[in-house]
């Protein structure tokens, strides 16, 4: 069940996968909005084990995620723009059928061989405009299967084209936050505004996605291949054929901007050779340097279809196409009502007039409390003496503590490295400190996950050290090709000694 604190407050992973890499993707989301923590790209055949350096960064940035939203690539899918009849008070399984029968008649498949989403784009009187997309269950069950080798699922899964123009479509604003909560949803102009033909290109060092905007939303798109071997003439070539069918199709004078975009470090000599190629007139806006006000302190260019991936999951993005089942929304824009702004100047409102009211009466009270402080001087400067001498001795004692159970902790881990077997590793290890009530021992506990050859093992090298007792296993034991994955809890005390003796 999503919760409040899960939208507000979650950690999001998102993760691209691509022909022979994977990008993964830490998103927190505050209440000031969504924030990068950081990101990483990897090498990727999923005909193998998923890579100890995958397991490795996901373990160094912990397990508490919330959602887990995911892009594949845009070569997989079959994604088209259609015109349909508007299903206006038919009822919401009439667009579903509906679709489902227009997807059937557009795809090579079976449609049970196949997992699709779609999404009402524009409304024109009768007619609707949408856009849809289909990717074969092989490819989704790929996905799946290799998450679950990381014990992860997907709450979403996208079209890595989609995902990428949520990215560029909320870059330069803030996202996520309180904004979200209350219906508000910030879009930079980026991509353009009404009665404004343009064109996104996405490049990385494989292939461009090609999208054509209209009015603020995209209509038509298109891959290439890029092969970086061979002259990238004919790639751009390739390119600017298409450009020039697009606008004889819709009879368009000129594009007004190309938004060249995309982590390939020789971008901007593309970007040259495509102003030569498209007519002119055409603005050319620079590679994007930022995505979102509230990313720091990392590189993203790479990261742009993972993080899209997290805002269409997330509900921010236009392009919420999703392929894993759902309860769809199917709606052609997600705004604030005018009601919920009404309504959210309204409560502005009376916190205003409770915070002044609040306000005198706490003045009030402060004065009165002055008042007897005052009058009673000389006892409050006694008792400010004695309570100084008090914090400082609590000071003393508090360093004394922390000094003590620092020496337990190293003792204690020291033995539980003593002990491990070479062909044993630890994965997460959270260690209970010792308290000490009426200078006896009690609490102590160590939770161990990890692999081993042996797990069972583990049980009697443990129990055969002084410093613990009641090592049983936690969890399931899952086994892991030549190893074991064990998660093993054991209760610590400290032997007999004058080094164990509370101080």
């Amino acid at each position: 069940m999503t919760t409040l604190f899960d939208n507000v407050f979650g950690t999001y992973l998102g993760i691209e996968f691509k022909e022979d890499s994977i990008v993964i993707t830490y998103l927190k989301n505050r209440l000031s909005g969504i924030t990068l923590l950081s990101t990483s790209a990897f090498p990727l055949k999923f005909e193998e084990n998923v890579s100890d350096d995958v397991r490795g960064f996901i373990s160094r940035h912990g397990t508490n995620v919330n959602k887990v939203f995911v892009s594949v690539p845009e070569r997989w899918a079959i994604t088209k723009f259609i015109d349909i009849p508007s299903m206006k008070g038919k009822g919401r399984g009439a667009l579903a059928n509906l679709m489902k029968f227009e997807i059937e008649r557009h795809i090579p498949f079976e449609i049970d061989d196949v997992v699709y989403d779609f999404l009402i784009m524009d409304s024109k009187g009768t007619a609707n405009s949408v856009v849809f997309a289909a990717v074969q269950k092989e490819k989704i069950n790929m996905i799946k299967d290799y998450l679950g080798k990381l014990s992860i699922q997907a709450n979403a899964i996208t079209i890595s084209s989609f995902a990428v123009l949520n990215s560029i479509e909320l870059s330069e604003v803030s996202v996520g936050g309180w904004q979200d909560i209350i219906g508000i949803v910030r879009r930079s102009a980026i991509l353009g505004k009404k009665d404004e033909n343009n064109i996104s290109i996405y490049m990385d060092s494989k292939h461009a996605s090609v999208a054509i905007i209209r009015d603020g939303l995209c209509t038509h798109m298109r891959s290439f291949a890029l092969d970086v071997s061979g002259a990238p003439d004919v790639f751009l070539n390739d390119i600017a054929q298409y450009l020039a069918e697009i606008q004889a199709s819709l009879s368009l004078e000129h594009f007004n901007k190309l938004l060249l975009s995309g982590d390939m470090p020789s971008i901007e000599a593309f970007m040259n050779e495509l102003n030569e190629k498209v007519k002119d007139g055409v603005i050319t806006v620079q590679q994007i340097a930022k995505l979102s006000g509230k990313l720091r302190g990392v590189t993203i260019n790479g990261a742009t279809s993972s993080i899209g991936a997290c805002y269409a999951g997330l509900g921010l993005g236009t392009y919420k196409i999703n392929l894993m089942p759902h309860k769809a929304d199917y709606e052609i824009r997600r705004i604030a009502p005018m009601t919920t702004k009404a309504f959210l100047v309204t409560i502005l409102v009376l916190l205003v007039g409770i915070f002044s009211t609040e306000a005198m009466r706490q003045k009030k009270f402060l004065e009165s409390v002055e008042e007897k402080i005052t009058m009673n001087e000389p006892e409050v400067r006694a008792l400010e003496g004695i309570m100084s001498e008090m914090s400082a001795i609590e000071e003393r004692n508090v360093l004394l503590y922390r000094v003590r159970d620092s020496e337990i902790a190293l003792e204690i881990l020291s033995e539980f490295a003593r002990l491990m077997p070479k062909d044993a590793w630890v994965t997460n290890l959270h260690y209970k400190g010792i308290d000490v009530i009426d200078k006896k021992k009690v609490g102590g506990e160590l939770i161990i996950s990890g692999y081993a050859v042996s797990s069972s093992s583990l049980i009697s090298i443990m129990e055969d050290s002084p410093y613990f007792e009641k090592v049983e296993f936690v969890g399931p034991i899952k086994k892991t090709r030549d190893n074991e994955q064990f998660k093993l809890s054991a209760k610590v005390l400290l032997p007999p000694g004058p080094e164990s003796e509370p101080r």
